[in-house]
């Protein structure tokens, strides 16, 4: 059994299906099924059900996954900390579930501080070293996870928009404004639903786009109003065409938090946690200075 066969195994019952499990890996599709079929005469036993959608793992598939997962994980951790102890370049795999309006800022700043680091964004837990994701409370925050700070979801409207000039809205009485979301990012409308749940908002949604930058233009330009996260919204930009509104009808909080997907810590992962609770650190204090008001003018 070699590691090549695992990787691709690995894969296939990740996918359950042997062609994206090829393309994941840049290899041709037929030598993904000859190394599941070798695989499965080696260990006589069955790996997957063969459907018509794709792969299903049997019983045996799963073990097999379980032990691969690890033995490929061990060798990832060798091939790091023998990069280390060569004082060679580290590399680290985020899983941004949330903080995509700011990861770009946080990478850069920490290469400015903390030297040269390979990093690799995704939004697939799997083989990622760090997990960055939010919760709608605290109860929701995974037992390993390390609490980076929360912030208030405020309701970012056009300041043309006949609530402009109020510091808190009922998201009730809205139920006429067109909605701008995020589509890309799964965690903040799970926060979003959670919010419109609780006021018994129905939200009329007439634009989803992929990332912060353009809906804020939307909204300056009146297109709608949009839910946002209002200590990131401020640490970016400042736009005096927009104004952020306090949500009065429902608990409007969001709690960031890290962890650890990777068993072995390598320097690079250290300093940059280091630097995350640092850079959180830092906008909880500028929030609170800030604490007046939440309207960016």
């Amino acid at each position: 059994m070699e590691l090549y066969q695992l990787r691709q195994f690995a894969a296939a019952a990740r996918l359950e299906n042997m062609t994206r499990a090829a393309q994941e890996l840049n290899v041709a599709q037929p030598a993904v099924s000859k190394t599941i079929r070798h695989l499965e005469n080696e260990l006589g036993v069955e790996l997957f059900e063969r459907t018509g959608k794709g792969l299903r793992r049997t019983e045996a598939g799963d073990i097999l996954l379980r032990y691969a997962q690890q033995i490929l994980q061990a060798e990832e951790d060798a091939r790091r900390e023998i990069a280390e102890s060569a004082q060679q370049a580290g590399s680290l795999c985020i899983c941004a579930l949330s903080l995509s309006e700011q990861i770009g800022e946080i990478l850069s700043g920490f290469t400015r501080v903390c030297g040269d680091i390979r990093f690799r964004v995704t939004t697939t837990p799997e083989q990622s070293d760090l997990l960055l994701d939010s919760a709608v409370s605290h109860e929701e925050i995974p037992a390993d996870a390390e609490l980076l700070g929360s912030e208030e979801i405020c309701l970012a409207v056009p300041s043309s928009h006949q609530l402009a000039g109020q510091e808190a809205v009922a998201l009730s009485e809205l139920t006429e404004d067109s909605f701008i979301v995020l589509r890309n990012s799964h965690s903040f409308r799970q926060v979003s639903e959670h919010i419109f749940r609780a006021t018994g908002l129905n939200p009329r949604i007439t634009i989803e786009c992929d990332n912060a930058a353009l809906q804020n233009q939307l909204i300056s330009l009146g297109m709608g109003v949009a839910l946002v996260a209002s200590n990131a919204w401020q640490h970016a930009q400042q736009n005096n065409d927009i104004r952020l509104l306090h949500i009065r009808d429902a608990d409007c909080r969001r709690y960031l938090y890290m962890r650890t997907l990777s068993r072995y810590q390598t320097r690079g992962m250290r300093d940059f946690k280091a630097y995350l609770r640092r850079f959180f650190t830092d906008i909880q204090a500028q929030a609170q200075t800030s604490s007046g008001t939440v309207s960016p003018s």
